[in-house]
């Protein structure tokens, strides 16, 4: 045995070796392979090396499913997807397939483009019934593996890329070779070798042949012979498995692969670094070589041989691919077509140059180059002349692009889709200064984009700014705004992403300031304006009452009847005359000038009543409670203008109906008179009763209705008026529609003043154990269905009922509402609008945004149980008054839990109502938790 010589000193970067071979040397020159970035890749044993057919891509294998692709001049590159394995035991590359068998996993992919990975589309088995093991070949569009049970799988790959189906072409189970290790697929035969012995099957399972050696993966078949290696001996089988040869070797191969003249047999020890190398023409061994060959060797087709390596640093193994070029091809193709080829290649080139300098149109379409990358055969010396002549076609397309870039930003039409040109480029193999030179490029343009984005963002900005706005889609209507959102989706993520949170930030804050703007109050001379809608603000002068006569009492003496007088004002006073007798006959006391006198002095006295006061409330000005006002207001507006009709409120309990009435008659100095209704009321209570006067005797007196109906201005909230009895509703059917009038039993018709305002409230009436409104009110009547505050509205949460609350709130109160507002969505919606706040305050709107969440669940679960589409039992009202008592209570107990325990879930009125209420508690804190 012969051992090779060094012929350059170890200082050097490589490793220069020759040994005699076929009457000449045979030259091996150590490579270097671009590193991993991941510093502890070559920890990791290295399971499987392939080569692409064409020697153009390594894959290397490594334990715990790791995948290295390097290309044939070192470089380091990426699979499109990361098989879904721990493990790989076998890897393929054979034309346009490249197949990974990572357990329980088959990968099989489809070179679309040979020198960008990314474009390789995948395929991969699933684990159900075919889990993938070991042994694995392709051979035209089949493909073979071996899965657990010891089976064989066939499948087309034609069909898979094409139409997404799994075609098996095979499956059968085979025996007595042990555990499988390789697969070699050969036309109709596959050649099955494992840990015990080598067999030939046919597609239908049959074995042909079988004999008794545990070569396991050191075995190939080339030229009708198999070659095979078990322990220290190499044996060559004919295609029956008659053997043919032995040869005893100074290695013990765990891989071996030819040389490109299927002549030189290189084989790798399965225990030490050694590689051997064996001329099969003669069967003799022509030398070894330490610290390669550990384990795995492939040679490719342009002579370069990669095997692996191993050393030991700091107590770990270490486990490298080497590279190892030859001047192999000179055996497969002859010196002189290898030189002939190379030259011409290299005139190609030249010429190629010269056309570049004048080329008017795609570099790539020029013939030479064309001509230049025709060349098929796998020489090194051709391909770096091709990456050459792809460094100057990137060159060329480089200062293109700059001049394309450069012109379009001096015209200022440089626009976003311009981009993908240096995108396109930046993704192709490029060297440092051209990467560098097109990063230029594109900070350049993206410079000019940001500019011009600026500006977009600016005129977008004064747009929204000149407009009150209810709705986002009233925004996104602006020209302004649609020109930014089609620039900004043009541009490249870096800038889109940032484009686009600017503008929604600009939209949220002109939406929260436009809701302030658009619903407030606001007095004008005679006028109050609520948001959009006013009305006019009511003076009240004290009301002169007038007196009339009224007779008392009827006395009959004989056959005449004689009346007692007294004077009665409007407010129900009564006065007697004390200047003359009060005793009149009947058919006297009408014509009497005396009595006549006495009225008209009395009348001239001026008397006045008191003026009725309107209610006196706090209240705060959210936008939800002024656009509940509006709404009120105009058909307030419109009741008043046809005299016609009942405004009726519709809501749960809490949720502030008598509270809008109460503020309304505040804001605009109307009196408020509140009809209290129910099942039991009796016509008396709405009309008069009867009370005893010592003096007088039994009189009538007028209801708060008779008297609210008088009253200028006044507003008349029938509160529960759907539990009214039908013969009550009887009466008021008058009352409520055009006639605006009132009869009483007695005849007399009490007609409403033209500015009082008929209202009233009620409960939904789809809740469980309401009374549905009569349907002569519904017909008579307008419906206004009033809500709690919004918590959840256009993706952001409303600061309306907390800004309600947190005036019981200490480290709150002192913020007015604009400042609290911004504090609310700087924490909750983390919209940045421009100030800063203290940690107690901004911890404390966080507890109220969790007490919302809770009351906003509860609200839901009483619904949904009221309206019978829940069986969970929730009576209990979460009201705002609850909310408000929930904020004053902060601090006071150890955690929110705790407060809104004791403050909620305690009034439940049974124990099954009270644990699904805490079970609601429970689930919300902890999903804010």
């Amino acid at each position: 045995m012969k051992f090779l010589k060094k012929l350059i000193g170890s200082k050097s970067k490589e490793e220069k070796l020759a040994f005699p071979y076929k009457g000449s040397d045979l030259v091996l020159n150590r490579e270097s392979l671009e590193k991993d970035p991941d510093g502890r890749i070559d920890e990791f044993w290295i399971e499987t090396l392939e080569v692409s057919s064409d020697g153009f891509w390594l894959v290397v294998g490594r334990r715990h499913g790791v995948i290295q692709l390097y290309s044939w001049d070192g470089k380091l590159h990426r699979l499109p997807s990361r098989p879904p394995s721990q493990v790989i035991t076998d890897a393929v590359f054979k034309n346009q397939h490249l197949a990974l068998l990572t357990p329980p996993y088959l990968v099989v992919y489809k070179v679309r483009d040979r020198l960008n990975p990314q474009s390789w589309e995948s395929f991969r088995t699933t684990q159900e019934g075919l889990r993938a093991s070991s042994g694995l070949d392709i051979d035209g569009n089949l493909l073979a593996y071996g899965v657990v049970g010891d089976r064989i799988q066939v499948i087309d790959l034609s069909e898979v890329f094409e139409g997404g189906n799994v075609n098996f072409v095979a499956s059968f189970s085979f025996s007595n070779i042990g555990q499988l290790k390789k697969i070699i697929l050969q036309k109709s035969n596959i050649i099955l070798s494992g840990t015990e012995a080598l067999g030939i099957y046919d597609l239908s399972g049959k074995c042909l042949k079988a004999v008794q050696e545990p070569v396991a993966k050191a075995v190939i078949y080339k030229n009708s012979k198999l070659i095979a290696a078990s322990g220290s001996k190499l044996k060559i089988y004919d295609k029956e498995l008659s053997k043919l040869s032995e040869l005893e070797l100074p290695v013990e191969p765990s891989a071996m692969d030819l040389s490109p003249d299927e002549n030189l047999l290189v084989l790798a020890d399965s225990k030490r670094a050694l590689l051997c190398f064996l001329d099969l023409e003669n069967l003799s061994i022509i030398g070894t070589l330490e610290g390669f060959g550990y384990s795995v060797v492939r040679v490719s087709q342009d002579g370069t041989i990669y095997t692996s390596g191993v050393e030991k640093l700091d107590e770990k193994s270490l486990y490298p691919v080497l590279s190892l070029s030859t001047n192999l091809p000179e055996f497969a193709y002859g010196n002189e077509r290898l030189s002939n080829v190379i030259k011409n290649a290299q005139q190609t080139l030249k010429s190629f140059k010269q056309k570049l300098k004048n080329n008017l149109q795609e570099p790539a379409e020029i013939e030479e180059y064309k001509k230049l990358t025709s060349i098929d055969l796998p020489i090194r010396e051709v391909r770096k002349l091709i990456l050459e002549a792809n460094s100057l076609i990137q060159d060329a397309r480089i200062q293109l692009i700059r001049q394309k870039i450069e012109s379009l930003i001096n015209s200022n039409a440089l626009s976003a889709q311009d981009l993908s040109m240096i995108n396109t480029l930046q993704k192709e193999n490029l060297s440092q200064e051209q990467a560098s030179a097109l990063r230029a490029l594109k900070e350049k343009a993206l410079s000019y984009l940001r500019s011009k984005l600026e500006q977009k963002l600016q005129d977008a900005k004064r747009a929204i700014s000149l407009n009150i706005f209810s709705e986002q889609r009233q925004i996104e209507a602006l020209e302004e705004v649609k020109s930014l959102r089609e620039f900004a989706n043009t541009l490249p993520k870096e800038l889109q992403q940032d484009a686009l949170k600017e503008l929604q930030r600009i939209i949220q804050e002109r939406l929260i300031n436009s809701r302030f703007e658009l619903y407030r109050i606001k007095k004008e001379g005679e006028k109050i304006y609520f948001g959009q809608e006013s009305t006019k603000l009511l003076n009240l002068a004290p009301q002169k009452l007038r007196w009339k006569i009224s007779f008392q009492e009827h006395i009959r003496v004989s056959d005449k009847v004689y009346v007692k007088i007294a004077f009665e004002r409007q407010d129900g006073k009564i006065l007697e005359p004390r200047r003359f007798s009060n005793i009149f006959e009947l058919s006297e006391a009408s014509k009497s000038r005396l009595l006549k006198s006495y009225l008209r002095h009395l009348n001239g006295l001026m008397g006045y009543g008191d003026v009725p006061k309107a209610p006196e409330i706090r209240f705060v000005e959210t936008p939800w409670f002024v656009f509940n006002l509006e709404r009120f207001v105009k058909l307030v507006n419109e009741q008043l203008e046809y005299k016609d009709g009942i405004i009726i409120l519709e809501g749960d309990a809490g949720v502030g109906k008598n509270f809008l009435i109460e503020a309304f008659c505040s804001l605009t100095n109307r009196p408020l008179f509140i009809i209290p209704c129910s099942g039991k009321m009796e016509r008396e209570d709405v009309t008069f009763l009867y009370e005893f006067d010592p003096k007088r005797g039994t009189k009538r007196v007028y209801s708060e209705l008779i008297k609210a109906l008088k009253t200028p201005g006044a507003v008349i909230y029938f509160d529960e008026i759907n539990t009214l009895p039908h013969s009550v509703i009887k009466m008021f059917n008058p009352l409520f529609d055009y006639r605006r009038s009132i009869s009483l039993p007695t005849g007399e018709v009490f007609k409403a003043h033209p500015e009082v305002i008929l209202t009233g409230g009620m409960n939904p009436q789809n809740y469980l154990g309401v009374s549905e409104l009569p349907q002569d009110v519904k017909s008579r009547a307008d419906i206004v269905f009033m809500d709690y505050p919004p918590f959840e509205s256009e993706g952001l949460y409303a600061p309306d009922e907390a800004m309600i609350m947190r005036l019981n709130v200490k480290e709150l109160s002192s913020l007015s509402d604009m400042e609290f507002v911004k504090l609310w969505h700087s924490k909750i919606n983390q919209i940045d609008l421009g100030l800063s706040f203290s940690k107690e305050q901004e911890e404390r709107v966080y507890e109220l945004f969790a007490i919302l969440k809770v009351a906003t669940a509860l609200r839901k679960a009483h619904r949904a149980y009221q309206s019978q589409q829940s069986e969970e039992p929730v009576q209990l009202i979460f009201s705002i008054r609850d909310s408000m008592r929930c904020a004053r209570r902060l601090g006071k107990f150890k955690d929110l839990r705790s407060l809104l325990y004791d403050s909620i879930a305690s009034k439940a009125s049974s124990p099954l109502e009270k644990e699904v209420i805490k079970n609601l508690i429970d689930s919300e804190l902890n999903e804010l938790s």
